[in-house]
């Protein structure tokens, strides 16, 4: 197990990969989550990402829906869940979509989790440790 979160929560994660085109974002939730003793891996865009996945497979994806390049984060999430190594990655989607349609799709795409912006990283940590029990 890993240290206690700001909220009090576990975090029992060794190694985090952040996806977001928005550099200041994803070092806030990176330093976080190093400040809670685990290794966060960062991509800011699908492909780095997907190539990440496969090699390091971390415990957890947190991804935006909205990425530079061709690929967007759905369409991670798909590749991910396809793959045989990947397939059972917990994957959030964070998305500043907040249609029901987009969280429809999200899930269709096989994410785990769908949590709105703005998310402050002890809420995000609290969210992703509900998925890990088990795993």
């Amino acid at each position: 197990m890993r240290p206690w979160g700001a909220m009090g929560h576990v975090i029992p994660l060794r190694r985090v990969l952040l996806v977001n085109d928005s550099r200041d974002e994803r070092e806030m939730y990176a330093e976080w989550f190093r400040r809670q003793g685990c290794c966060t891996l960062q991509a800011e865009n699908a492909e780095d990402a997907y190539r990440l996945a496969v090699a390091l497979t971390p415990e957890v994806v947190i991804t935006d829906v909205k990425l530079l390049g061709k690929t967007d984060g759905l369409t991670l999430t798909k590749r991910l869940k396809q793959n045989a190594n990947t397939r059972t990655l917990a994957v959030v989607v964070l998305s500043g979509y907040v249609f029901k349609t987009d969280d429809e799709a999200a899930r269709r795409a096989g994410c785990d989790m769908v949590i709105h912006k703005p998310c402050l990283p002890d809420e995000l940590a609290a969210a992703v440790s509900t998925l890990l029990p088990g795993r």
